[in-house]
């Protein structure tokens, strides 16, 4: 799927650490289903990635699970 590119009078320079840009790459990715066990060094990004499911910016199927395993297994399913 071609995203069309943002014009560059329309674009934002944000100021981010390294788990956030991990989560904004992951959101422009339009990934279908995140299964997230939010353990450090994680959290920072199952936590932002979840805003984005919460604020409607992503269509995504967000599933937090209780472990590792968990996640794997769940992504597998998917």
């Amino acid at each position: 799927m071609m995203v069309p590119k943002i014009p560059l009078e329309k674009q934002v320079k944000k100021a981010v650490n390294g788990d956030e840009a991990v989560a904004y790459a992951v959101k422009q990715s339009l990934v279908d289903v995140v299964s997230a066990y939010p353990i450090t060094p994680q959290t920072i990004i199952v936590e932002k990635f979840s805003e984005f499911v919460a604020n409607g910016e992503v269509y995504t199927e967000f599933v937090p699970v209780e472990s590792e395993h968990s996640a794997m297994s769940t992504v597998v399913g998917a």
